[in-house]
């Protein structure tokens, strides 16, 4: 069994092994298949909403991204913060694929990126 720092390590040789590479796959497939049926046949519309913006005071805690200009911009905890925007301007139904962080401190049971499907409906 090798350990997970090695694999880290020499990932462009772990990706080589079958078990990753169905994980990837069987990931992409999933992602297509969710555009496929949302927007073809549910008649959502795909959106992508901002990767950086302003912080705000609400929810878990968020990575911060600093500026030349000395501001600071933060990654999203998730596109719920668009939601609001998005249903006010017309968009009935919605989704997106979207990429989240949060900073959890470390905890054990949370990872800081993922992604989560993301969908609301007027």
């Amino acid at each position: 069994q090798v350990s997970e720092d090695m694999r880290l390590r020499h990932r462009y040789l772990d990706l080589r092994r079958p078990r990753m590479q169905y994980n990837i796959r069987t990931r992409s497939a999933l992602a297509m298949k969710t555009r496929e049926t949302l927007a073809r046949e549910l008649g959502f519309t795909e959106i992508e909403t901002p990767t950086l913006f302003k912080s705000t005071p609400e929810g878990a805690r968020e990575f911060l991204v600093p500026t030349r200009q000395g501001k600071f911009y933060a990654l999203p905890q998730s596109p719920q913060q668009f939601k609001q925007l998005l249903m006010a301007s017309g968009f009935e139904r919605y989704f997106q694929l979207a990429r989240c962080y949060r900073d959890e401190g470390g905890r054990a049971d949370r990872q800081p990126e993922f992604t989560q499907i993301d969908l609301e409906m007027a």
